[in-house]
């Protein structure tokens, strides 16, 4: 259970970076509402994918190795 605690907290961290990004950086940069961004939008919701579809895997790896039974 708290594997999918962790998980479900990771898209959540994922979305405040995402907020933070839209809202500080890409104006800062100029990037934002341009077609200039198009490569951050496309790297992160490929990095969404995969930890939509690993996350659990890494999590999981991650617990055996520091809390080995």
């Amino acid at each position: 259970m708290r594997r999918y605690i962790q998980w479900v907290l990771g898209f959540v961290l994922l979305f405040i970076i995402n907020v933070l990004v839209e809202a500080l950086l890409l104006p800062y940069w100029n990037l934002d509402n341009t077609s200039r961004n198009d490569i951050y939008f496309q790297s992160w919701w490929v990095l969404v994918g995969l930890w939509a579809i690993f996350g659990l895997r890494v999590l999981t790896y991650f617990d055996r190795k520091f809390h080995p039974q």
